[in-house]
């Protein structure tokens, strides 16, 4: 946890960050320019950093993802926050009006709320002179706290009062235009007076605007556009913004009024095609807003009044595959859109709700060249002023999301890389395909010095990755660019690393109430541990149907001792294995016991086995280098014959072999499921062998009846290694009584 949670730009901030394992601090890693880090120290019992950063001038308002780096490990995501205004600490007893907290207007204080505690801030305001009351709550990403916020005068008049909105969700925006000149309160408190030592809060509190929503909600790149920021109590705020040359999913922009700039922003999309944007009336099919525009483009409007529609005609070709999607909830909108796609005539061709998250969502295959129709409708129908949508029309594009798969429910576990010095570790990249099936290899930039990676064969959507650091790499932290290109240059791929990590989550049912997204992957190479581990061997061979172990070898540092835990890393399709062994105190070796089933997919494959283990500084994680893994076909089929026999008679069972792939040697052959006080020799068999006879012997004792569980298990010794298969599953042995207890039975 960092405290204070944030900073005024141009200014020096001390921080203090509390966790665990803090005594080998090195730094910390900003995803974003313009913080720099001037100190930073352990204190204490290892359990608290003192960090002193500078914020630039220039840094960008707004949330700034950041994690402490250690020479032994890499911290949980935390967020910083930047603003505009000089900051001051809550002064407490400030639980009642008489008691309310100075503060100078245009200012932001770094408090908390504690249980079922409110707290109160006076300013000085001017007769007509907008008061604007922001709070960063659950947006600081520490726990559940949900803030209120209100604007009272001195008698404890309400003049304007929040707790959730679209803009920032669970977090409250409260603004006014002040009646007569005088001081006035600000109270905070949970929602629902509730608190905690984690209910950190920022209370941003002046004179400067900071409008719901911005319209158009997006603009092409490189292209000057004109925004209306809406929802501002003194009325829409309008300003120009020269968009950046490159496209983005979220960039922000800023109203400005009065000589002040909102402290939070509203987020728009940056496109690489060009604007449409709605001329009203446009509420149904025959006033539609028309152009002649071709695809792709953007069409942008709003739901000004209940019960009413947006409409746009655009033309399309035959056989074209467009995404059409809306961007309302994602750009913190209000509204609840539905989409619709009609032809010339009017004819509804396709229609989706809520396909992403609220927001609309639907691919379309156009049937002829001509004219088209799209209509946005909120779902319940609902409209106003700050209804905004923004409808893009692009056709289908590859693309590739890579990220680190969620380890541990609900953690940020492993998901980062941490590799110690002269050793491996190894994780799944998730590779996230839309509408791209090639084949593409991983590319990564800017990893540390003296650090490698190598990824291994893709399964589905996973590719196992190891990454290694050299005996002499530098301890060191950095963010790593990971992405992908395709292997057939005639292929365009977009492929970028977006890593979702849930901050806050909370009731009902863990629901996730705040996460933010990060495009770059946290690594560093980390002090030397005490261990190493690899697999005893270099190739592995398991036929379908068989089981075996894994045999592991752990290389300890003179004086570490202590257990390690082994377990795999990645299970081909097909492959099962035990969750993880423990190498016990001391010893080197552990076996993990893993199998094929009968359908596993029959190539070669690269595992890797993960080590863990206490060296004294919490747990450390290795992994071995990888090892090629073949499935193939079983050495041997079976098919047993069906047998039958008296009770206390021997009988012959025959299983026939079908011989698949040659094993050295000779191979022990057990029948199995046999009934009760009934009994066979093992037997032996060769890579010549057709068939296999089992000579069992039955008691008086054994169960009559029809038993049809035989099998047959082989235990082969191939190359060094003990496989056990299991084959001619479903044999059947009928045993009979004796005729003499048959007549006795019938009389």
């Amino acid at each position: 946890m960092i405290s204070p949670p944030g900073g005024q730009r141009g200014s020096e901030v001390e921080l203090t960050i509390s966790g665990q394992r803090l005594a080998d601090a090195k730094g910390l890693l900003f995803y974003a320019p313009g913080i720099e880090v001037a100190a930073i120290e352990p204190a204490g019992d290892g359990k608290v950093v003192k960090a002193k950063v500078r914020i630039a001038p220039d840094c960008a308002l707004g949330k700034h993802e950041v994690r402490l780096w250690t020479a032994t490990g890499i911290s949980d995501l935390m967020l910083f926050y930047v603003g505009p205004f000089p900051n001051v600490d809550e002064k407490k007893p400030n639980k009642d009006r008489a008691h309310a907290q100075p503060i100078a207007l245009n200012s932001t204080v770094n408090g908390v709320i504690e249980d079922e505690q409110i707290a109160y801030f006076s300013v000085e305001a001017k007769k007509g002179q907008r008061l604007t009351a922001e709070v960063e709550g659950m947006r600081l990403g520490l726990t559940l706290f949900d803030p209120w916020v209100a604007i009272e005068t001195q008698k404890g008049k309400e003049l304007a009062s929040n707790d959730d909105n679209s803009l920032f969700l669970q977090d409250p925006l409260a603004s006014t235009i002040v009646p007569e000149d005088g001081t006035y309160l600000i109270a905070v408190r949970d929602s629902v007076w509730g608190g905690s030592d984690r209910c950190l809060f920022r209370l941003h509190a002046g004179a400067f605007p900071q409008p719901l929503v911005v319209y158009p909600p997006g603009g092409q790149a490189g292209e000057e556009v004109s925004f209306q920021f809406i929802g501002d109590p003194s009325g829409p705020i309008d300003k120009t913004v020269k968009l950046p040359d490159q496209p983005s999913d979220t960039f922000p922009v800023f109203a400005e009024a009065g000589g002040m700039t909102a402290p939070a922003a509203n987020n728009i999309r940056v496109s690489p095609f060009p604007n449409v944007l709605a001329v009203t009336p446009n509420n149904d099919r025959e006033h539609a807003t028309a152009t002649e525009k071709p695809l792709p483009l953007a069409f942008n409007g709003i739901i000004a009044k209940k019960g009413d529609a947006g409409f746009f005609k655009f033309k399309a070709r035959k056989n074209d595959q467009l995404d059409v999607n809306v961007y309302a909830r994602r750009l913190r909108s209000p509204l609840d859109s539905v989409l619709t796609i009609y032809n010339a005539t009017g004819g509804q061709l396709a229609s989706n709700d809520d396909s992403a998250g609220l927001d609309s969502y639907l691919r379309f295959k156009v049937p002829a060249d001509g004219d088209y129709y799209l209509s946005v409708r909120d779902q319940v129908g609902r409209g106003g002023a700050d209804f905004t949508y923004r409808v893009e029309v692009t056709p289908v594009h590859p693309d590739l999301a890579l990220a680190i798969p969620e380890i541990v429910r609900n953690s940020q576990e492993r998901q980062t890389i941490v590799v110690p010095k002269g050793n491996r570790y190894a994780t799944l990249i998730r590779a996230q395909r839309s509408d791209f099936d090639g084949s593409f290899a991983l590319d990564a930039a800017t990893l540390p010095a003296g650090m490698t990676f190598t990824a291994g064969t893709p399964e589905g959507d996973l590719i196992p990755v190891l990454f290694e650091a050299a005996p002499d790499a530098a301890v060191a932290g950095k963010l790593c660019d990971l992405s992908a290109h395709a292997t057939d240059a005639s292929q365009t791929l977009h492929a970028h690393y977006m890593q979702n990590i849930e901050l806050v989550r909370g009731f009902p049912n863990e629901s996730v109430y705040l996460a933010t997204a990060i495009d770059k992957l946290a690594v560093a190479v980390a002090d030397a541990a005490p261990f190493k581990i690899e697999v005893a061997e270099s190739k592995i061979t398991i036929p379908r149907d068989s089981a075996m172990d894994l045999k592991v070898v752990a290389t300890r540092d003179p004086g570490f001792k202590g257990p390690i835990t082994v377990s795999l890393l990645n299970n081909p399709p097909g492959i099962g294995s035990q969750g993880s062994v423990t190498i016990p105190e001391g010893q080197t070796e552990g076996a993990i016991p893993f199998n094929a089933n009968g359908d596993a997919k029959i190539r070669d494959w690269k595992i890797a086995v993960l080590g863990s283990a206490d060296a004294g500084k919490g747990t450390v994680w290795v992994s071995s280098g990888f090892v090629d893994m073949t499935v193939q076909k079983p050495f041997v089929t079976g098919q047993i014959d069906r047998a039958s026999t008296e009770q206390g008679r021997p009988v012959t069972v025959v299983c026939k072999l079908t011989q698949n792939t040659p094993f050295e040697g000779k191979a022990k052959v057990q029948l199995l499921g046999l009934p009760n006080k009934a009994v066979a020799p093992e037997c032996e068999i060769t890579s010549a062998d057709t068939e296999v006879r089992f000579n069992v012997t039955t008691d008086p004792a054994t169960p009559a009846g029809r038993h049809h569980d035989l099998f047959c298990q082989i235990t082969f010794a191939n190359g060094g290694e003990k496989i056990v298969q299991n084959t001619g599953q479903g044999g059947v042995l009928r045993v009979d009584r004796p005729a003499e207890t048959k007549e006795m039975a019938a009389k």
